[in-house]
């Protein structure tokens, strides 16, 4: 598979200056546990495989572009399992630019930065204190196989966002980690699906798209792999 990042790369720039953002915010995010540093850990082979042996890429009809889907022969994914984490390229961007990628995360928002810290960004934008920023994650030319989890309003899956403290598992530390968890328990053959709308309900309305309504049973992979849909016809 061609989007084989595991996990989204801080510059340390990028990375120092949310620290000491999030610092000032550390109750809305959480300190990953050991238990959650050891399941991603395990993860790891993501980076050399593409995609875990559990799940499955796969083209949807009707151009409906790809779909993940769990193995119909593996075991269930139970609520709160991790999935991955969300990846792509991380950059500070002002919040006045328009954001044009389908593929964009931003679970940081309203930063302001010092002159030394836009220096060090190495920024064409003159200087301005009062310039808000947001972290940005674009998974459109390179991440994992997240960026190929499609919408639902009724998803089984969903995005917390966690910091990944100093640990044994030989994972590098990050001020914040977009975790995709399972929402609850995903069955064999089923599509995993991600509500892509946040609270101000946005993200298709920006892109110009009406979605299409889907749930984890809309498509399933049956045990040649093949894919079924139960779309009602129209």
């Amino acid at each position: 598979m061609k989007f084989n990042l595991f996990r989204a790369v801080y510059k340390k720039e990028i990375a120092k200056i949310v620290y000491r953002i999030t610092r000032k915010q550390k109750s809305e995010y959480i300190r990953a546990s050991k238990k959650k540093l050891k399941a991603l850990a395990e993860l790891i082979s993501i980076e050399r495989e593409g995609l875990p042996k559990h799940l499955v890429c796969k083209k949807l009809p009707e151009d409906l572009g790809r779909g993940i889907f769990l193995h119909p022969l593996a075991k269930p994914i139970l609520k709160g399992e991790i999935i991955a984490p969300y990846s792509g390229e991380i950059s500070l961007l002002p919040q006045t630019l328009p954001d044009d990628s389908a593929y964009a995360f931003a679970p940081l928002s309203d930063i302001l930065i010092t002159k030394e810290e836009h220096r060090s960004l190495g920024s064409s934008l003159p200087y301005h204190p009062k310039r808000l920023y947001w972290l940005n994650i674009d998974a459109e030319k390179k991440g994992n196989f997240t960026r190929f989890i499609n919408h639902s309003e009724k998803p089984n899956v969903i995005a917390e966002l966690f910091s990944i403290p100093p640990n044994s598992f030989g994972l590098e530390p990050v001020p914040i980690e977009v975790l995709y968890l399972a929402k609850k328990r995903i069955e064999p053959g089923e599509q995993l699906l991600i509500n892509y709308e946040g609270e101000d309900k946005s993200y298709w309305s920006a892109i110009g798209i009406k979605p299409l309504r889907v749930t984890p049973r809309t498509f399933r992979i049956d045990s040649s792999l093949k894919v079924i849909s139960h779309r009602r016809s129209r």
